[in-house]
């Protein structure tokens, strides 16, 4: 299994409230061991393959390309993710930490497919994934959304002055707020009121935010 850290690394310690971004891909089958989380909200995301995944008390969950696992964990809590056999597997992995004093479950588990839309004006497919137009809700109130380009173009997305944002690009050719940037690459925003994208047919980005901590 190879994995592309975005963080936290020893440049990057980490972007709080996010402690961890990651894409990762399996070529063979990897029994992943089960860990454990405290006070932090795991999310998963299929781009490609399959994954099964194992909680703590040895339920199984099959995750197809598409699928998205949200693993809320105010106490702890243990997973796995496991790939299956002669299958490959790519994936981002996105850990945050839930805010103190909130009201977060002791652990809870959402596995969904959320439905693709149709192409937007600006010729690009939005999937929302979690937060106010996705399927998921988070304790963290993350947002999270898969923009990919259907035909060269320009289209822009709402961040917020109080957010803390992490646009990842997964495939294809284009620019983030003017600024080339190829797939494995990010850009790190904060406050900032949007975010402008511009990419050929097949540019694809991943965007996550999350309310800034409060000092």
């Amino acid at each position: 299994m190879t994995a592309h850290l975005l963080f936290p690394t020893h440049n990057e310690p980490s972007f709080l409230p996010f402690q961890r971004f990651a894409e990762s891909m399996a070529t063979s089958r990897k029994k992943g061991e089960l860990h454990s989380h405290v006070g932090e909200e795991v999310i998963t995301y299929v781009l490609e393959g399959y994954i099964d995944h194992e909680d703590g008390s040895g339920n199984h969950a099959s995750l197809t390309q598409g699928s998205l696992l949200v693993l809320t964990a105010r106490d702890e809590t243990r997973h796995a993710l496991r790939m299956e056999r002669g299958r490959t597997a790519r994936w981002l992995s996105i850990v945050v930490r839930l805010p103190a004093g909130g009201e977060a479950p002791s652990a809870s588990l959402q596995v969904l497919t959320p439905e693709r839309p149709s192409v937007g004006s600006d010729g690009t497919i939005r999937t929302a994934l979690i937060g106010s137009n996705g399927p998921a809700r988070t304790s963290s109130d993350l947002e999270f959304t898969d923009i990919g380009f259907v035909k060269e173009g320009t289209t822009f997305l709402r961040v917020g002055r109080d957010r803390r944002g992490i646009a990842y690009v997964l495939s294809g050719i284009g620019s983030v707020n003017d600024h080339s940037l190829e797939p494995g690459h990010a850009v790190l925003l904060e406050n900032r009121s949007g975010l402008s994208l511009n990419g050929e047919a097949g540019y694809r980005v991943a965007f996550a935010s999350v309310p800034r901590p409060v000092a």
